[in-house]
């Protein structure tokens, strides 16, 4: 199989939604700034897991119970010139447990899963990319037993793309995921016979599980290219979800939901040029973070991008000085939250693990013997704070992305 470089940014994020921006943004300091003038290095140590799974990238993971997490992705193969992704999800019961492939969410299907949420091992949802062939999205329902599909019916009119980038599930019979969808707005006829130029528009999405059926919410107007990357559920009435605009403006959006209907607040102030945000996550009602990147200038790659909601106003956190690349996912903990992601220097990807507790930044070692490229688009909090990291990488020799899964210990 050919080397897939930089599945990160191509594979995972919205291939066409992803090709319209130079995102981005920087941070400002929050009232009651933390130490930002670097990070110590955590305490905590991190050990890689031996997992059934060869030739897959991870992009999402799960505390079910206090002692079943699950992780998720797909398999990469080669198909003649292209390549096509089958979704996998794995399992580990118990802390130091053994991992074990669950049976395929969906053996037929050929797009990304990427976002995996549940309220226990007996009520767990996938989600992801809109299969192209058919028209099918990912929306698969585990009971326990065996998968389930469920239909998720695209925006009218002609769709070019469509996917679903993040999931919630805190209670049974109650789902949410976001993303986005490209919408074909004019087709020109090109000079050549049979050719095309074709306009598109991408809008957010947000969709509801009843218990019965997924339902589409109605969003705020936002203008231009813009979607939605993470949803969290706090309550029935209150439900935050994160994304950000394209290119050229390239902001932070920041959605909530009070039960009745999406609005969107306005995210905090930051310094930079550009800002996205790409996770939320939330401990209650007064305790929420949100990660991403912020893009100081044209050439910069980007800086961590942290905010937090105390029940009352969004703050920016100022990032660790000197602490270069993009957050991808957030996880509460006691104290805080921690967030991982990778740093992207023009060369292979560099792991990037940070944890803010009590007001005091720590750098997480995530890095692994032996790879020269290596990402994480998920991280988990298992009982007391213990993390999981979730996401892929690539030895010197190989030339496929393998999934890795690291296990932190205090």
């Amino acid at each position: 199989m050919r080397r897939v470089r930089h599945w990160a940014a191509a594979a995972l994020a919205a291939s066409v939604l992803m090709a319209a921006t130079a995102t981005g943004a920087t941070t400002a300091a929050a009232a009651g700034a933390p130490e930002a003038d670097g990070a110590r290095a955590a305490g905590a140590r991190f050990t890689p897991a031996k997992l059934p799974l060869e030739g897959a990238v991870l992009s999402s993971g799960a505390q079910l119970d206090a002692r079943t997490t699950w992780v998720a992705g797909f398999r990469i193969t080669e198909v003649g010139q292209g390549l096509r992704f089958t979704p996998v999800v794995a399992e580990r019961v118990g802390g130091d447990g053994a991992w074990r492939e669950l049976p395929a969410p969906a053996p037929d299907f050929d797009g990304r899963a990427t976002a995996l949420a549940g309220s226990s091992p007996r009520d767990a949802w996938l989600v992801g990319d809109r299969e192209p062939r058919t028209g099918r999205i990912l929306a698969r329902h585990w009971d326990g037993t065996a998968w389930t599909g469920t239909t998720v019916e695209p925006p009218p009119g002609e769709v070019g793309s469509l996917y679903l980038l993040g999931a919630s599930a805190p209670r049974p019979g109650r789902a949410w995921a976001v993303g986005g969808a490209a919408v074909v707005t004019s087709r020109t006829p090109g000079p050549v016979p049979g050719s095309d130029t074709v306009e598109q528009r991408t809008t957010g999405l947000v969709e509801r599980w009843d218990g019965t059926a997924w339902h589409r919410l109605a969003v705020p107007e936002i203008d231009g290219n813009w979607w939605l990357s993470s949803v969290t559920e706090i309550a029935p009435d209150d439900v935050w979800a994160v994304g950000n605009t394209a290119y050229p403006d390239d902001q932070p959006v920041l959605l909530h939901y009070d039960g009745r209907a999406w609005t969107r607040v306005a995210a905090p102030a930051f310094t930079g040029l550009y800002g996205e945000y790409q996770s939320v996550a939330a401990a209650g009602p007064d305790d929420v973070w949100v990660v991403g990147r912020a893009v100081l200038t044209d050439k910069d790659r980007g800086h961590p991008l942290v905010a937090h909601y105390d029940g009352r106003s969004w703050s920016t956190v100022a990032a660790p000085e000197g602490v270069a690349g993009k957050l991808w996912s957030v996880t509460a903990v006691p104290g805080g939250m921690a967030a991982v992601g990778w740093e992207a220097n023009g060369g292979p990807d560099r792991p990037l693990g940070l944890r803010f507790t009590h007001g005091r930044w720590e750098t997480l070692d995530l890095a692994v013997p032996g790879y020269a490229d290596l990402s994480y688009q998920a991280v988990v909090a298992g009982p007391g704070g213990r993390l999981t990291a979730v996401g892929a990488g690539i030895t010197p020799k190989s030339s496929t992305y393998q999934p890795m899964v690291l296990t932190g210990r205090r």
